[in-house]
C-alpha cells in the first residue's frame, strides 16, 4: 500500500535562544539579556564582547514582543523633536540616545515640524507602539499636544522648550539673551536689532525677552520694528539682514536666538562690505560646530547641547521608575570672537534650582 502522506508540517530551522547564546557564551542566561540590552557600544569587558560575539554568530534575534508581554514594557521611548535639520537638535538627541540606550531602551524620534496636526497624528503612532514613555522636544504653544499626552497618562519630560506647568530640561535661554545685550551695548553704539525666530517657542521668547529686558535696563530700548520673527536657518537670518541693509542707518549691532540665522546675517553684512568687529557686531547662540571653524569665528552663547540630552533622558528615566525629578536649568557661557572684534571676557550663570 501507498504510504499516507503526513499531516505534521515542517517547522523549519529553529531559532536561537537566549539560552543557546548563553550556553555557548559559557555565561547566566540572565548575564546574555543584560548586556544585549545595553547595546554593543557598550561592550566594555572581554565577557561583553564574547556574548556579542557568540549572539553575531548565532544570529541571534531577542523576541521583542514576547518580552513586552511578559513585564508590560516595550523599552521604547517616543522622541519628538521639531526638525531633522538642526545641528542643536542632533547633539541633544545624541545625549538622550546613549543614555536611554545605556539603560536598554530604544529611541523612535517623531520630526513634527511644529505643526499642532502633526504632532497629534504622530502621538497616535507612539500611543500604538505603546511607549514606555515620551520625550518632547517640540513644544510648541497654544498647541494641544502636551494635554493630550498628560492625558494618555504617559510618563513625559520636556526639553529644549519649557512649557509652564509641565517637568522640563531646559537652559537658562533669557540669562542667555542678556549676556549678549551686555557685550553689545557694551561694544555698539546706536541702535540694536534682534532676530528673534519662531514667537510659537518659548526657549526663543526667552532670549529675545532677556536682550530687551537688558537694553531697557540699560537705557537704550530696541525699536520694536528692528525685532524680526521667522526660520531658523542661515537663509532666514540673510534675509533680515537684507532688510536692514536698506534702512538709512542700518543697526551695526545684531543677536540673532540661534547660530545658523547669527552665520547668514553676518555673511549679508560683509557682502556688503562691512568689516565683523567694527562696522558690524553680530552675536548668535547655542557654538555649534560652523560658529567656530568659519572664517569670522561667530561671538555666541554656549549651550550645553549634549548634556541638556542626556539630562532629559536621566529624567525620564527616574520618572518612569517612580520618581519625581524636578524641572532643571541649565547654565549658558558667553564666548567672544571676532564676529564683535575677537576675545574677550567670558561670563557664565549659575545652575538654577528645579522649578
Amino acid at each position: 500500500m501507498p504510504r499516507t502522506p503526513s499531516t505534521h508540517r515542517s517547522r523549519g530551522p529553529k531559532h536561537p535562544t537566549l539560552a543557546d547564546v548563553a550556553r555557548a557564551a559559557e555565561v547566566d542566561p540572565s548575564t546574555v539579556s543584560r548586556t544585549l540590552r545595553r547595546g554593543e557600544d557598550s561592550a566594555r569587558t572581554e565577557r561583553a564582547r564574547r556574548i556579542w560575539a557568540v549572539a553575531r554568530a548565532l544570529d541571534y534575534r531577542p523576541n521583542l514582543a514576547a518580552a513586552a508581554l511578559r513585564t508590560n514594557l516595550t523599552r521604547l521611548i517616543a522622541v519628538f523633536i521639531p526638525r531633522l535639520r538642526d545641528e542643536v537638535l542632533a547633539l541633544m538627541y545624541e545625549g538622550i540616545e546613549e543614555t536611554l540606550e545605556s539603560a536598554g531602551y530604544q529611541c523612535v524620534v517623531l520630526a513634527t515640524g511644529d505643526d499642532p496636526d502633526v504632532q497629534l497624528a504622530k502621538l497616535q503612532i507612539a500611543l500604538q507602539r505603546r511607549v514606555d514613555g515620551v520625550l518632547v522636544g517640540d513644544a510648541v504653544i497654544g498647541s494641544p499636544f502636551l494635554a493630550r499626552v498628560r492625558a494618555a497618562g504617559i510618563p513625559c519630560i520636556l526639553f529644549n522648550r519649557p512649557r509652564r506647568g509641565y517637568r522640563s530640561i531646559t537652559i537658562d535661554d533669557r540669562a542667555g539673551g542678556r549676556m549678549a545685550a551686555e557685550h553689545l551695548l557694551a561694544r555698539v553704539e546706536g541702535p540694536l536689532a534682534v532676530y528673534g525666530a519662531m514667537d510659537h517657542a518659548q526657549n526663543l521668547i526667552h532670549r529675545v525677552d532677556g536682550f530687551l529686558d537688558a537694553c531697557r535696563a540699560a537705557g537704550r530700548a530696541v525699536d520694536p520694528e528692528l525685532v524680526f520673527h521667522g526660520g531658523l536657518f542661515a537663509e532666514d537670518g540673510l534675509g533680515m539682514a537684507e532688510r536692514l541693509l536698506t534702512l538709512p542707518d542700518p543697526p551695526r549691532g545684531i543677536f540673532a536666538v540661534n547660530d545658523a540665522a547669527a552665520v547668514g546675517v553676518l555673511g549679508e553684512y560683509v557682502r556688503h562690505g562691512a568689516r565683523p568687529g567694527e562696522d558690524v557686531f553680530v552675536v548668535g547662540f547655542n557654538n555649534v560646530f560652523l560658529a567656530r571653524v568659519m572664517s569670522v569665528p561667530l561671538t555666541t552663547v554656549a549651550s550645553p547641547m549634549r548634556e541638556l540630552g542626556a539630562a532629559a533622558a536621566t529624567a525620564l528615566l527616574e520618572l518612569m521608575a517612580g520618581g519625581r525629578p524636578t524641572s532643571r536649568v541649565m547654565p549658558v557661557e558667553l564666548l567672544v570672537r571676532a564676529s564683535t572684534g575677537g576675545p574677550g571676557r567670558r561670563a557664565r550663570t549659575e545652575a538654577l534650582p528645579g522649578a
